[in-house]
């Protein structure tokens, strides 16, 4: 019977808290998928990022601790985190600027810092394809935070929870994914 009554108790707050996470101003997780071509199918995934950041902490300790990838543990022994913050510190310091573009005969990928953002851009020259990713820097300062062989992926969503708007949208002429963060539990 307690037992019972512990489930019964339970699944009582976990009815109530979309309720109650409707109702709050906290940043949601937005993720949609839609296939125009064959089944046309779509996919809307709504989360929380208090969720997102529960799922974190319930990874497993050989995958996460803390929040953090020790990279040495997954077998990228020739990965020096070192290297790549130190080279994240000097592009920092460069200012606005196209880090990287590759012209193609199809299309034009760009990698470019501007003000406090970091910008992906891959363009096909006849239009049927089209990537924005739009990364503040506060995020890979927070990735890189983390000592010795370490990257702080918990710090990392902390400050993307802090964004509003479009992270990445990617459309072609078959499919579109967009990924965004606001304060709704719904898709817009």
């Amino acid at each position: 019977m307690k037992r019972t009554l512990t489930l019964a108790a339970a699944a009582l707050i976990l009815a109530g808290a979309p309720a109650a996470l409707a109702e709050t101003a906290s940043p949601w997780l937005h993720i949609r998928v839609e296939e125009s071509k064959g089944k046309q199918s779509k996919v809307s995934v709504n989360l929380p990022m208090a969720i997102v950041h529960a799922a974190l902490e319930a990874a497993p300790e050989k995958v996460i601790r803390k929040g953090r990838i020790h990279l040495r543990d997954h077998g990228e022994g020739d990965v020096d985190i070192d290297d790549f913050r130190r080279i994240w510190a000097e592009l920092k310091k460069a200012g606005d600027t196209d880090l990287v573009t590759v012209e193609e005969e199809d299309e034009t990928v760009t990698v470019a810092k501007k003000g406090d953002r970091v910008l992906v851009r891959v363009d096909k020259k006849d239009g049927s394809e089209q990537v924005r990713i739009d990364l503040p820097t506060t995020v890979v300062d927070a990735f890189f935070a983390a000592p010795g062989d370490e990257v702080d992926l918990k710090a990392a969503m902390v400050e993307l929870s802090k964004l509003r708007g479009d992270v990445v949208k990617v459309t072609d002429k078959d499919s579109s994914v967009r990924i965004w963060i606001d304060e709704k539990n719904a898709q817009q």
